[in-house]
């Protein structure tokens, strides 16, 4: 690839989004970060089993959702930051791919509706 087609490439990708749209994006997409924090992960308990039961099969435990409260947090968050700017209201929608673990389709959705 040559940097023409490369500058090109560029220029095409970026000729509807603003500076300021694009800052505000990733600010966004940071505090949200921030504020989601680390989600802590269990560690799983080691038995130590008898010969007996050696051949028994282990049930798996229930699958935890974890990324429902982070639609939650990401609605409030974003309703608040949005009160009374209609076209920010858009990317409040976008919190619901949040809640089913899908955070790049978040942020294409967040940088979308900017």
């Amino acid at each position: 690839m040559t940097d023409r087609s490369f500058d090109t490439i560029i220029r095409d990708a970026t000729a509807g989004v603003s500076r300021r749209t694009s800052l505000m994006s990733l600010g966004a997409v940071g505090l949200l970060a921030a504020l989601a924090g680390p989600v802590p992960a269990e560690a799983a308990q080691v038995t130590v089993e008898k010969k007996s039961h050696k051949n028994k099969k282990k049930k798996c435990p229930p699958p935890v959702d974890q990324c429902a409260p982070q639609a939650e947090e990401c609605t409030a968050l974003l309703g608040a930051l949005c009160a009374g700017q209609a076209e920010c209201q858009d990317s409040v929608a976008c919190c619901s791919f949040l809640g089913t673990c899908r955070a790049s389709a978040f942020v294409s959705c967040l940088l979308a509706s900017f």
